[in-house]
């Protein structure tokens, strides 16, 4: 008799009739205890959207036969769905999978450890289900972003890649996988997966969209601009579109076009508050401070909190709220991804250069350089954020200078002559370093072009005695700032990801970044003989031409008038892609020399370091 009650039930519940098989249900259990009327009596519940009480009957069903699996996992499920999901995790793991049972029970597993974002069990279910089955694409996609969640993205796109690989229509995966590889700082793979994705199918404007937005980072600004523009074609209406271009227009010095972007896009059924930051950066650079405040506020900083903390900071020190503006800077640094490693990556870089600087000796006979015509470039040096690229910008106005923009030609050349092993390394090595350097400089300015080639690196300031061994009559310019500017200014900036703009992260690395690199400055020049003419950033900026002519006379250079028409010369430049992008195109002002005194408060754990510097430099207490 029962088991006839009990088939009725069943048959009314796969049927739908949930009451007739509730009413049969609640009769038995009544005068049972029968785990197979628990756990039917249990499913009608979630059936009927009543997970906490489906639960209770449930987990009665698996105590009662806990090496029932069907059981576990419809109790584990009710759990998750009630809000319990952490009861599901402190239940004894699963077995290894070996079976259609210990895979169901891992699945579940899984789902609670998402349920409850506990990230270390999410990824130990999901691995362990890829393992099983590795043809799984689910499992590979909720490792990825059970990895993702703990910012480990190198790994999490590696396993996105494979849910890819397994399911190339699903679009939502494109999406997680290149969010893993930008978050990775892995754009060149980026560009890759773009293409990919349009031919699996991309909708219209995204795949162009994330190219946009990778390029961008790579300060590709031009092709970041065609790509934009590109979406926009294919989706008049891609906000994401719209956004990514006012924000190149803003990185490359023209925000000016802002409001007529503004406009344009409303046009196309885009309002301005679905532009994210633009409009606040285009009050921002209208002078609006209060109305850029307002319309910061209205957007979600988790969207892009880089560049939002970054506005946060301008515009709280335009206003002159200096604390504040201060921890804007250093939440927005805060905000880069693996900030911890990086910022280890950043200790042991100054780490290297203090090695350096202790062991530097003056290389013996350096060798003659190749270039024929005795044409060595001028290095235009300098801590970052010291006004090199301002001294470049009119540099750029003289019809007999060409101005390499922070090509990284000393860079490579390093890989071949390490500046730490400089007094040993074989001619050989020299005579290639050099090759590569020329033949670098060459693929930019025509050897037969009259004047001067100025390489602007700032950091080559590290390595001197590499280029004195490469070009021994070569010059350098020397741009110098106050300490405390210098290290504000570069911790107030968001860099690209690298070790060297690692330091930058916090203040005290910032600080110690300076030390280490005028160290290592100083030794280089007291081993390699080299000349070189400074130029005071303070001074530039008030007096130009005063300080222009002396640096013309000892680059042999006759004057000319048209070096100080810095704003031509910037605008006609096309994109900056260094952190002055947006000061060099503007009237010269004074107001960022001595800035930090503003934030004297802030700066003083480091001042100890850095006013020693300053007044070595010449500025006065």
């Amino acid at each position: 008799m029962a088991g006839t009650e009990l088939n009725e039930a069943l048959d009314a519940f796969r049927r739908g009739d949930l009451d007739r098989a509730q009413a049969l249900a609640e009769a038995a259990v009544a005068g049972t205890t029968s785990p197979q009327w628990q756990h039917l009596l249990g499913l009608i519940h979630c059936r009927k959207g009543e997970s906490a009480e489906g639960a209770k009957w449930l987990l009665q069903a698996s105590d009662a036969e806990p090496g029932n699996a069907a059981f576990r996992v419809a109790a584990a499920r009710a759990l998750v769905d009630s809000g319990r999901a952490a009861e599901v995790l402190a239940m004894p793991e699963p077995p290894p999978i070996a079976s259609a049972e210990a895979m169901a029970l891992w699945q579940v597993r899984g789902e609670a450890a998402d349920a409850a974002r506990d990230h270390a069990a999410s990824e130990r279910a999901w691995r362990a289900i890829a393992a099983a089955a590795p043809r799984d694409w689910r499992a590979w996609a909720n490792l990825g972003n059970a990895l993702a969640a703990q910012g480990r993205w190198d790994e999490a796109a590696q396993a996105l890649r494979r849910a890819v690989q397994l399911n190339p229509s699903e679009h939502l995966l494109w999406r997680n996988l290149a969010g893993a590889l930008v978050s990775a700082e892995r754009h060149e793979e980026v560009l890759q997966i773009a293409g990919d994705w349009t031919r699996a199918g991309a909708p219209p404007s995204e795949a162009a969209v994330l190219r946009g937005r990778s390029l961008a980072a790579l300060q590709r600004f031009d092709e970041a601009e065609h790509a934009y523009e590109s979406a926009l074609d294919l989706a008049p209406g891609d906000r994401h579109a719209w956004h990514g271009l006012g924000l190149v227009y803003e990185r490359t010095g023209r925000a000016e076009r802002l409001p007529a972007l503004i406009e344009a896009a409303a046009d196309a059924g885009v309002e301005s508050g679905e532009l994210g930051l633009v409009p606040a950066i285009s009050a921002f650079h209208e002078g609006r401070v209060a109305d850029a405040s307002g319309l910061l506020d209205t957007v979600p900083r988790e969207a892009d909190p880089t560049v939002w903390y970054r506005l946060k900071s301008r515009i709280a020190d335009r206003a002159g709220s200096h604390a504040e503006a201060f921890d804007a800077a250093a939440a927005m640094n805060r905000a880069m991804p693996n900030f911890d490693g990086w910022v280890l990556r950043g200790t042991e870089y100054r780490a290297r250069l203090r090695a350096i600087a202790a062991a530097l000796v003056r290389r013996s006979e350096p060798p003659q350089t190749l270039d024929p015509d005795g044409r060595a470039p001028v290095f235009l040096v300098g801590f970052p954020r010291s006004g090199t690229t301002l001294l470049d910008t009119f540099l750029m106005g003289h019809p007999r200078i060409s101005v390499l923009e922070e090509l990284p030609l000393i860079v490579e050349a390093e890989k071949i002559c390490p500046v730490a092993g400089i007094a040993t390394c074989p001619t050989e090595a020299l005579e290639r370093a050099q090759d590569g350097y020329l033949a670098g400089v060459a693929t930019h300015v025509d050897r037969a072009t009259a004047g001067l080639v100025v390489d602007k690196m700032p950091l080559n300031m590290l390595a001197v005695p590499l280029i004195h061994a490469l070009f021994p009559d070569a010059r350098f310019i020397f741009a110098q700032r106050h300490p405390c500017d210098a290290v504000l200014s570069g911790f107030m900036q968001s860099f690209v990801a690298s070790e060297p703009m690692a330091s930058f992260l916090t203040i005290d690395g910032a600080a110690d970044f300076y030390d280490a690199a005028m160290t290592l400055w100083t030794e280089s020049i007291a081993v390699a003989p080299i000349q070189y003419h400074t130029i005071v950033y303070e001074q530039l900026v008030t007096d130009p031409e005063h300080t222009l002519k002396p640096l013309l006379a000892f680059l042999g250079l006759p004057w000319d008038e048209r070096l100080l028409d810095h704003v031509s010369s910037a605008r006609s430049r096309g994109a900056i892609v260094t952190p002055s992008y947006d000061q060099v195109t503007q009237p010269l002002s004074k107001s960022a020399a001595g800035r930090w005194k503003s934030y004297r408060d802030q700066l003083e754990p480091v001042l100890p370091l850095l006013l020693p510097w300053a007044e070595r430099l010449g500025y006065s207490a």
